[in-house]
């Protein structure tokens, strides 16, 4: 593999990584108030928790393996609004376009609240391993918008000079039972260009339940352990 195609791989995993790191523009959705009399909670539903009551359904350093490094993010977003960022699509040649985003936590009509994630010491990777957030809906329009989108994306590519990147997703779970949270699961597997033929894969889950959005992350070789943590944060936030 050659040094420019390396810092290449190495610069795709840093999209993937930095992929829901966004520009908040705050934009107020008040609509549902209007409907509304009398004392008003902060936001409907669970969403009315603060920020340190949502953190609390968050998996801690415990539930993690020993020796994890465990990080987390309860700094409010200034704001209630939709996310707006720097068209990755121009600069790594996506195609289609809108395919983009599939690399990185998408968007679910939601702001981030709180955020936990943790890094495996033994791998070799300054990113997360496992990051986990519960945000607050504000486009109840957006978690079915997010999997008509990725529904769209089962394949695509991007292309930086010679090196051209493939990109193909495997829904694993699209529910929404009328007794339970919506839910949606995918993974995205990377296929980098040269003759190793290296793949990297990353899997993604979603719900959405009482006007709160769970959304994590895992990075290849990590799904076992993702999973029950995905899962049981969500029953946390069920029984609340």
């Amino acid at each position: 593999m050659t040094a420019k195609l390396s810092w290449l791989i190495t610069a795709v995993l840093g999209v993937i990584a930095a992929a829901a790191v966004a520009i908040t523009v705050p934009n107020a959705v008040t609509s549902w108030r209007l409907t509304r009399s009398g004392p008003e909670p902060l936001a409907p539903g669970l969403a009315a928790l603060s920020t340190d009551q949502l953190a609390e359904l968050l998996p801690k350093q415990a539930d993690f393996p020993a020796g994890w490094i465990i990080k987390a993010d309860t700094e409010p977003q200034q704001g209630f609004g939709y996310f707006a960022w720097h068209k990755p699509d121009r600069m790594m040649g996506f195609k289609p376009e809108e395919c983009a985003t599939v690399i990185g936590v998408a968007d679910t009509g939601d702001m981030r609240a709180a955020e936990v994630s943790g890094q495996n010491p033994a791998r070799a990777s300054e990113f997360a391993d496992i990051s986990l957030t519960i945000g607050r809906e504000y486009n109840p329009a957006g978690f079915d918008d997010m999997i008509a989108l990725i529904s769209r994306c089962l394949r695509s590519t991007a292309t930086t000079g010679p090196f051209q990147f493939r990109y193909t997703v495997a829904i694993l779970e699209d529910t929404h039972p009328t007794d339970g949270p919506q839910r949606f699961r995918y993974s995205v597997t990377t296929h980098y260009p040269g003759p190793d033929a290296k793949t990297h894969t990353e899997y993604y889950s979603y719900a959405r339940v009482s006007q709160l959005v769970l959304s994590g992350s895992g990075s290849d070789g990590h799904q076992q352990l993702f999973d029950p943590l995905f899962d049981d944060t969500l029953r946390r936030i069920r029984v609340r």
